[in-house]
Parts: structure tokens; C-alpha cells; sequence
């Protein structure tokens, strides 16, 4: 559960960068009196869409590493949730009854 609110507040704070730290008073204006449209959302998360699922294609060796690392990540994952149930069944090791 760690990793997973690790990396989405990771993710926030990457996305919310350069929101903050790339606007200059010029920009600022120009975003008050032309707000983005419904439709150039859309077609931006369309076009970064098919972006991502195009990188693999791109960079293979990216993809392969992070298969690896996520089976890993399971595969310990796995581990640690047999050992804790284990451990909840039976209670501590070297417990004596």
C-alpha cells in the first residue's frame, strides 16, 4: 500500500511542477482569457494515449525491465502476504504454546 500512495504522490507532485513553476505573468493572462476547450482536452488525452500505448514498440527494453520488475514486485508481494497469513494463523515464530 506504501508503494502505491508513494507513487501517486509522486505523480502529483510531476504533474503539478510545471503548472507552478513554469508560468510567467504573460502566460498567466493568456490562460485567464483563453481557457482551454472541452474538445482540445479530449484530443490531448487521445493523442497521449495512443502516445503510451505506442512505447513499447519504441522502447522495448524499457518494457522488458519494467515486466521484470513488476513480477518481482509480485512475486515478493506474494511472499510477504504468505508469510503474514501464516503468521496470523499461527502466530509468531518460536511462540511457545
Amino acid at each position: 500500500m506504501f508503494l502505491f500512495r508513494a507513487a501517486f504522490w509522486i505523480g502529483a507532485i510531476v504533474i503539478a511542477l510545471p503548472l507552478v513553476t513554469g508560468v510567467d505573468e504573460e502566460q498567466r493572462r493568456q490562460m485567464e482569457t483563453d481557457p482551454v476547450q472541452l474538445e482540445e482536452v479530449a484530443i490531448m488525452l487521445q493523442v497521449t494515449v495512443t502516445d503510451l500505448l505506442g512505447f513499447c514498440d519504441r522502447q522495448p527494453t524499457a518494457c522488458e525491465t519494467g515486466d521484470r520488475m513488476l513480477w518481482t514486485t509480485r512475486s515478493a508481494a506474494t511472499n510477504l502476504a504468505g508469510r503474514a497469513h501464516t503468521w496470523l494463523d499461527d502466530g509468531p515464530v518460536g511462540e511457545d504454546d
